[in-house]
């Protein structure tokens, strides 16, 4: 089985040595050590030293020199937004209290969609939309991305 043993910053890897593509939800874009498969179906094993985030377009190398292009997949996810700036900081704030991860978008908030926390936003004057979309949530303050 091939394995990816490195991730390539998008942008960084040359395009010619693409392999193939896997389109992935969030879950499976943040892992150190799992088999996983490419959209033709394909298996490969992403075998890194750590646990790290790997974003939309970066490339997975494989010990064979090739590399697998990552794309984040279209998951339930909440969008949250609010014509008050204030009421949105609130809005986080709540969020951050539970512990949820949370993507910070050009227009608002962004999390897995849960509908007590969607009734709950709506309760404290959230405009929610329900939808799929890639989800890349913020790493936390103490996190190290590479």
């Amino acid at each position: 089985m091939r394995r990816a043993i490195e991730v390539a910053p998008r942008g960084s890897w040359p395009t010619r040595r693409r392999i193939g593509c896997a389109t992935l939800p969030f879950d499976y874009r943040h892992r150190r050590r799992i088999t996983l498969t490419c959209d033709d179906g394909r298996d490969f094993l992403l075998d890194l030293p750590e646990a790290r985030v790997v974003h939309d377009g970066d490339g997975l190398v494989l010990d064979d020199g090739g590399v697998i292009e990552v794309r984040a997949g279209d998951e339930a996810v909440i969008d949250v937004a609010c014509d008050d700036p204030v009421q949105l900081a609130r809005i986080a704030w709540h969020l951050g209290n539970r512990h949820l991860a949370v993507e910070i978008t050009a227009t608002g908030l962004r999390l897995r969609d849960d509908h007590v926390i969607a009734a709950m936003l709506e309760g404290l004057g959230a405009m929610v939309t329900r939808r799929r979309a890639p989800f890349t949530p913020e790493a936390g303050a103490y996190a190290h991305e590479h």
